[in-house]
């Protein structure tokens, strides 16, 4: 029994020898552009400021609508949480203008999944 187990480890051994067969095939991906920019409005600028380094505009323009109270919630979990280097004093701006901003595209109609 001793002699078959020394043959299986050799015969296991015998095999870390050889390269492993890998080959790498060059791949590449192509992101797509975000061209939406942030509507004109007061506080635009802080949300430049503070936002555009984490979020692009087309992410922060899909946000669900969202009262004022959760808006606060969020920039608020965003700099304790997440530790997001936002300036406090630009923290009213922000939410001043993620409200404005839903208020205007809840104006305009928008097209319906088919």
């Amino acid at each position: 029994m001793r002699g078959v187990l020394a043959l299986l480890a050799l015969l296991c051994l015998a095999g870390c020898d050889a390269s492993p067969v890998v080959q790498f095939k060059d791949a590449s991906i192509t992101l797509p552009d975000d061209s939406d920019d942030l509507p004109e409005g007061p506080g635009r600028q802080a949300v430049i400021e503070n936002c555009t380094a984490c979020h692009s505009p087309s992410t922060m323009l899909q946000q669900p609508g969202v009262p004022r109270a959760k808006w606060e919630a969020t920039v608020a979990k965003m700099i304790t949480l997440y530790k997001a280097p936002v300036d406090p004093e630009a923290v009213p701006a922000i939410v001043d203008y993620m409200v404005a901003v839903q208020a205007r595209q809840s104006d305009v109609p928008r097209e319906t999944a088919r």
